[in-house]
């Protein structure tokens, strides 16, 4: 009996943790995405074709998260996707890094030769950005 009552709460344990996590993963690449100093360099009416927002599938970001920009929903493309669908507006995520209670962000705005880094801090259940540096090559 005490055997089934602890693996219960192990498992109940792990769901409620990977579950918040999921949502912490979504908010930091949502509050990334959506960072002020950043939409100036989107062009959402130029020929690049920003919208709908791309970020580059290459595993770094999970594409089960549901981000939103400019009204739609992001769409994750891979290599030969963005070739395929001649997409040269996107994003490309390089580092994503998470704790419980921090987060570490970097990734390229393509068309700008940007290069955003992130670092988030969580202080009583709300993320916050700790720093923020845009380079531009």
């Amino acid at each position: 009996m005490k055997r089934a009552t602890l693996i219960g709460l192990l498992i109940g344990h792990t769901t409620l943790a990977f579950g918040q996590t999921n949502n912490d993963k979504q908010t930091v690449i949502q509050m990334s995405i959506d960072l002020n100093e950043l939409q100036q360099y989107y062009h959402v009416d130029a020929s690049e074709g920003w919208k709908p927002l791309i970020i580059y599938n290459d595993g770094i970001v999970p594409t089960t998260l549901e981000l939103t920009k400019f009204g739609e929903a992001v769409q994750f493309m891979t290599k030969e996707e963005l070739f395929f669908y001649n997409k040269q507006a996107y994003l490309d995520f390089e580092k994503f890094e998470i704790s419980p209670t921090r987060a570490y962000i970097e990734f390229q705005h393509n068309v700008e030769g940007l290069t955003i880094k992130l670092t988030f801090e969580k202080k009583n259940n709300i993320w916050k950005i700790k720093t923020k540096k845009l380079a531009e090559k």
